[in-house]
């Protein structure tokens, strides 16, 4: 009787470790199901389960870190979009995709700064990536948004002069040119990276001008 006990609790411990042994593969299918059908918070919840008992001996599945980031981004969840992007890019797994999405996510949450340093690196490590367009296009656009502050800025301490004392110009201009230089080097960036871009040449430009005016 009491072999039969031992057996009978051993069947249930081996039971339940098959089950938490499958689990795991279960909540990751369930979660591609989910990400087929654009339900992407209910993906997000069903592969942040599978990786909760993801079994430490088990080498964990890249495909579906990435599908993991890109269901939290396609939920608008930029923070975990941000961190499974960073774990997709550590284990390999489409590295110029994922660093592109850490660096979309680090825009989408306003962090400019980290999101260029991102680039930088990126268009140096992915040269021959189809993702470097992207890349470069974002980094263009934050460029172009930085210079142009410091730029209309410029413009708009010009157009006070024409209500200020004749005695005020040389301030106006003084603080105009200042401003003016001050985008300049946002331009060039822009320049390093896309030689063709209008905005940026035309920008250029009046800066020169106005500076060498002066």
């Amino acid at each position: 009787m009491k072999y039969f006990a031992v057996v009978g609790m051993l069947m249930l411990a081996l039971t339940g470790f098959a089950q938490e042994e499958t689990g795991f593969i279960e909540l990751k299918n369930e979660g591609n199901e989910a990400l087929r059908n654009n339900d992407f918070a209910g993906a997000l919840s069903k592969y942040e389960a599978a990786i909760a008992v993801w079994p430490e001996e088990e080498a964990m599945d890249e495909a579906m870190v990435f599908n993991m980031a890109t269901s939290a981004r396609r939920s608008k969840n930029y923070e975990k979009a941000l961190k499974y992007y960073k774990q997709s890019a550590d284990l390999g797994y489409r590295a110029d995709f994922s660093t592109y999405y850490v660096a979309s996510s680090l825009n989408s949450l306003g962090r400019e700064s980290e999101m260029e340093e991102v680039l930088v690196s990126a268009l140096e490590t992915y040269k021959s990536s189809s993702v470097l367009g992207h890349m470069k296009k974002m980094l263009v656009t934050y460029y172009l948004k930085q210079g142009a502050e410091p730029f209309n800025r410029a413009a708009q301490i010009l157009a006070s002069a024409a209500n200020a004392d004749p005695s005020q110009y040389d301030d106006i201009t003084e603080r105009a040119n200042a401003a003016f230089a001050e985008s300049k080097p946002w331009f060039e960036k822009v320049i390093a990276i896309d030689p063709a871009n209008q905005n940026a040449q035309a920008s250029l430009r009046e800066v020169d001008s106005r500076l060498s005016a002066n």
